[in-house]
């Protein structure tokens, strides 16, 4: 009777293992995930703000709180983290 209680207190803690490790990789999934949504966003902002620019002669635009200014062909300049981005077509 011993050696089933130790048989199932170990398969127990394996079971346990296995899933704090599937909560940890998703977690590390979701965050991966997130951070490069909000860096592919940021992008199609820049090219949004671009298209903004030229279509309508503006010298600046306001995208989700960022202002982005047109600086020359193909490049807009972020006033939030002071960069100026190239914009490939």
């Amino acid at each position: 009777m011993s050696k089933q209680k130790g048989f199932l207190i170990a398969e127990s803690l394996i079971g346990l293992t296995i899933a704090i490790l599937g909560v940890i990789v998703m977690a590390i999934t979701l965050s991966g995930m997130h951070k490069t949504e909000r860096v592919l966003e940021l992008k199609t902002d820049r090219a949004y703000a671009w298209h903004v620019m030229k279509e309508n002669n503006l010298k600046e635009v306001m995208v989700h709180d960022r202002i982005y200014k047109m600086t020359g062909n193909n490049h807009v300049y972020d006033s939030q983290e002071k960069e100026v981005y190239k914009i490939e077509k």
